[in-house]
């Protein structure tokens, strides 16, 4: 397949996929009240009127109760999933591991939205990112012969989560094991394409998360005393960094 031809169609894939993700956002951005022993159930109702919804693939449009629609809507996020998924395609070219980045890219959008709502990152989409990543990087890995890519990406993973596991405990509330997960899934992908892209990752995030965390205090939406959102700059700091080595 040309590359012009594998852009339009990852835009058109991530258009697509984008136009769902209300719904995939809403039933997952649960906060998780600070005094609660065990986490909340994921949503499954409307979160205005509280009114039974069907399955997430179907509850990204208005509620037929109360006439709302979940936010962020498909007006923003259908465009930035295509954008999303078309600048991995091009970074990455038509190669063996490109549905492992696209499938970084496509659960990077719904994580980062509702990790800056609630300030969780949900086991299920993180696992999703971690397993299915391994899958179809090991699939990459057979048909192309890289096994060593393979196993450097599985170090990696393992030195990233061990890092932000050290770090959460260090800076006791500052990173949740959420974000400790996410580490060790982003780790996975930014080791195939090596160790400096591994350094990339991990430096480029406390940088990408300082304008993130000054916008939030400037709009009332956090505080100095309260924690911020920390995965959508480690999954802003990895797609930079994997589309920066992939093309040098």
């Amino acid at each position: 397949m040309s590359l012009p031809l594998l852009l339009v169609a990852a835009a058109l894939t991530g258009a697509a996929w984008g136009t769902l993700l209300p719904g995939l956002i809403s039933r997952y951005a649960v906060a998780w009240p600070e005094d609660a022993e065990h986490p909340p159930p994921w949503r499954r109702t409307c979160p205005h009127c509280g009114a039974d919804r069907p399955r997430w693939w179907r509850a990204s449009g208005r509620c037929p109760t109360c006439g709302r629609a979940p936010r962020p809507g498909r007006l923003l996020l259908a465009p930035v999933t295509a954008a999303t998924l078309a600048l991995l395609a091009w970074a990455v070219g038509p190669t063996a591991e490109l549905p492992a980045f696209l499938l970084l890219g496509a659960l990077a959008v719904p994580l980062a939205a509702v990790d800056l709502r609630v300030l969780r990152l949900p086991d299920p989409l993180v696992g999703a990112l971690g397993g299915g990543g391994l899958a179809l990087l090991g699939l990459a890995a057979v048909v192309e012969g890289t096994a060593g890519a393979l196993l450097r990406a599985l170090a990696a993973a393992t030195a990233c989560g061990a890092l932000y596991a050290l770090l959460a405990i260090v800076l006791r509330g500052q990173l949740g094991f959420g974000d400790v997960k996410l580490g060790a899934a982003l780790g996975l992908y930014l080791g195939w394409f090596g160790w400096s892209a591994v350094v990339a990752g991990v430096v480029l995030a406390p940088v990408v998360n300082l304008p993130l965390v000054l916008g939030l205090l400037a709009t009332g939406r956090t505080d100095r005393r309260a924690s911020a959102p920390f995965g959508p700059a480690m999954l802003a700091a990895a797609l930079v960094a994997v589309t920066f080595v992939a093309q040098t």
